[in-house]
C-alpha cells in the first residue's frame, strides 16, 4: 500500500509540478509516509521516479489493450481510431511526464541511465501494440513502421510540448492537419501488403 501511495504521489507531483519540484519531501507529503518509507521502498529518487513511470506506462498498457481490443476491421477505420487514441496519449499525463523526465534527463545522469533503460522497454512494448493493431506483416513493412513510429514517438511528442504554448483548439489543428497526411499514407501501404 505504502509502495504503491508513493508511486501515485510520484506521478501527480511530476505532473503538477515538474521534475524539480517532485522532491522526496512533497511526494512524501502528498502520499503521506514518512521519509524512511520512501527509504524502505526505493534506495534513490531516480529509482522512486522510474517506477512511477513504469506504473504510469503499464497503465497506458492496459488501456490500450481494452481499447484496442474493440477497433473495427476495416483498416481506414481501425488506422484512424487508432491515431486518435494515439492523439489522446499525446496530451494526457504519460506524455507530459515522460516529456518532463527526457528533460531533466539531459543534465542529470542518473535519469538518463533510468530513462535510456524506459525507452528500451517503452520501444519493445510499443512495437508490440503495433503488432497487435496491425499484424506483424503491416510492422514488419518498413514504410509502416516508419509512419506508425513517427506518429507516436516524434509529431505526438512534439505536441504535447506545444501544449505550453497553444490552446487546445491549435492542438486539434494540428493534429488533424498530421492525420490528414498520415492516415492515406499508412492506409494505402496497409492495403497494398496486406494486413497480417
Amino acid at each position: 500500500m505504502t509502495k504503491q501511495a508513493l508511486i501515485t504521489a510520484t506521478i501527480e507531483c511530476l505532473w503538477e509540478r515538474g521534475y524539480a519540484g517532485a522532491t522526496i519531501a512533497e511526494i512524501s507529503r502528498k502520499a503521506d509516509v514518512t521519509h524512511g518509507a520512501h527509504l524502505h521502498h526505493f534506495g534513490t529518487r531516480e529509482e522512486l521516479i522510474a517506477a512511477a513511470v513504469d506504473a504510469l506506462f503499464q497503465r497506458m498498457i492496459g488501456e490500450f489493450e481494452l481499447r484496442f481490443s474493440r477497433l473495427p476491421d476495416d483498416i481506414e477505420a481501425r488506422t484512424e481510431a487508432a491515431l486518435d487514441h494515439f492523439r489522446d496519449l499525446a496530451i494526457g499525463q504519460l506524455f507530459g511526464v515522460v516529456g518532463e523526465l527526457l528533460n531533466a534527463a539531459r543534465t542529470d545522469e542518473g535519469m538518463a541511465a533510468q530513462m535510456r533503460r524506459y525507452g528500451a522497454s517503452q520501444r519493445m512494448q510499443q512495437r508490440q501494440m503495433y503488432i497487435k493493431i496491425f499484424g506483424a506483416v503491416a510492422v514488419d513493412d518498413p514504410q509502416v513502421f516508419y509512419w506508425l513510429d513517427t506518429t507516436f514517438a516524434v509529431y505526438l511528442r512534439g505536441l504535447s510540448v506545444l501544449q505550453a504554448t497553444r490552446t487546445p483548439k491549435e492542438i486539434e489543428e494540428q493534429w488533424q492537419r498530421w492525420k490528414e497526411f498520415v492516415l492515406p499514407q499508412i492506409t494505402a501501404r496497409l492495403n497494398l501488403i496486406g494486413r497480417g
